[in-house]
């Protein structure tokens, strides 16, 4: 008895290392599967006849077993991966103000403009979005508002856009492209202040943005005018496998934190989609398609989002309104920050970089304090100002502060909050003391 389970679960591995074999090769995900089943088969039927053989048992029951065995497969197959979902997602739709680039390396990206009274600022403002995946242009439009559109008083054009897989943007061909990484992010970037046609830009990132900006100023130093980092995410991210601000998880409900845990396991199906990838994408990609990934993502997000209020928020009420847009993209999230990972450290280049960096955390932000304060201890030139009764999205919960810091900032001016000094000590009403 033992020694068939043993021949039968033998089997099952030459299965799964046919399959892992043959996603090397441009095949579709069922084709993959009946060879792998072929394959299941028989080496089944050999390491149970060579059982038979050994323990004297008749060749019907190791067709029994074989048998069963298949059976076991084939259900197993089913209720592991699944049928994929219908596709119930609405699409974000641009409006009349969105235009479109076509960069010199094939990314289309979406992206509008918030244009300067009177004579334009010879630098721009390009605002970087959070994510990566997270779409920006159909997050406004479900706002009725953008962040940064006061600075047009200041004479700067703003430009907003969504990144390459993300929002309104093209997405990757993932059967014949290489796939998303922080390099083609920077390169689009570069790509879009050419088609600018200016020399440098002021780079205004939030969350993941700020990561995405100073990976930028890391490759083009002399193109950044300054910086903005609001609420920024992990300068690198093997430093950071834990971003979350204790303050932020003590103002959730237990029965918050514990839907929120639930909803962060994506299902099977797209397990396996995520790691065909690393073989294969086309075979990956045969098999889940983006838009099966992103309305998973998109729903489960949403969810999240809703329960998980105080890590956006000063709010516990789940109520208390974020819009989520459809437009999020779950492949470029997830190969940006499995490629974001293996960067070799920045930081002590970093250091040797003296471009301003004004960094703005919102004291109930859910990404925890010394992720944020790290910028500042290895940027020369930063400064860091925390701005009370604010989340993650602070130009939302306090407009006026968040206008007023950033103005005085770019204008040289006096900031009118506490500014952490060179020595790094916590500013004042900071919730992650």
């Amino acid at each position: 008895m033992l020694a068939r389970l043993g021949a039968l679960i033998g089997a099952l591995l030459v299965a799964v290392a046919a399959f892992v074999m043959l996603a090397r090769f441009p095949l579709g995900f069922w084709p993959l599967a009946a060879l792998a089943l072929a394959a299941f088969m028989l080496a089944g039927y050999a390491l149970l006849s060579w059982v038979g053989r050994t323990v004297s048992a008749p060749r019907a029951s190791t067709l029994r077993w074989l048998l069963g065995g298949t059976a076991v497969y084939a259900i197993a197959a089913q209720l592991l991966v699944g049928r994929a979902p219908q596709r119930t997602l609405v699409a974000p739709e641009p409006t009349g103000e969105t235009q479109y680039w076509t960069l010199a390396n094939g990314s289309r990206i979406a992206y509008e403009v918030s244009r300067a009274k009177g004579v334009a600022r010879p630098v721009p403002v390009v605002v970087l979005h959070d994510g990566p995946g997270m779409p920006a242009l159909p997050f406004y439009h479900a706002l009725g508002k953008r962040p940064l559109d006061f600075l047009g008083d200041d004479g700067y054009d703003v430009y907003y856009y969504d990144q390459l897989g993300a929002g309104l943007s093209g997405r990757l061909d993932l059967t014949r492209e290489a796939p998303y990484t922080v390099a083609r992010h920077v390169e689009d970037l570069e790509a879009i202040r050419g088609t600018l046609n200016v020399p440098r830009m002021i780079l205004a990132g939030t969350g993941w943005g700020a990561t995405l900006a100073t990976n930028y100023l890391l490759q083009h130093p002399d193109r950044v005018e300054k910086l903005i980092l609001e609420s920024p995410g992990a300068l690198w991210a093997p430093a950071w496998p834990e971003l979350i601000n204790p303050a932020a998880r003590a103002r959730m409900t237990d029965v918050q934190a514990s839907a929120l845990a639930a909803l962060q396991r994506p299902p099977v199906r797209l397990v396996i989609g995520r790691m065909m990838a690393d073989f294969s994408p086309r075979s990956a990609h045969t098999f889940i398609a983006d838009w099966e990934a992103d309305q998973w993502w998109t729903r489960t997000t949403e969810e999240a989002i809703r329960l998980g209020q105080p890590n956006y928020t000063c709010y516990s009420d789940p109520g208390h309104g974020i819009p989520h847009p459809a437009g999020l993209g779950f492949f470029v999230n997830s190969y940006t920050l499995a490629d974001a990972v293996t960067h070799p450290d920045p930081r002590p280049a970093l250091g040797k970089v003296t471009t301003e960096a004004l960094i703005i955390r919102g004291t109930c932000d859910y990404t925890d304090w010394p992720v944020s304060a790290e910028y500042l201890k290895v940027l020369p030139g930063a400064r860091y100002v925390a701005i009370p009764a604010a989340g993650h999205f602070i130009w939302l919960e306090q407009p006026g502060m968040y206008a007023d810091v950033i103005r005085a900032y770019l204008r040289g001016e006096s900031i009118p909050l506490e500014v952490y000094d060179p020595t790094h000590r916590r500013a004042a009403g900071d919730s992650a003391r």
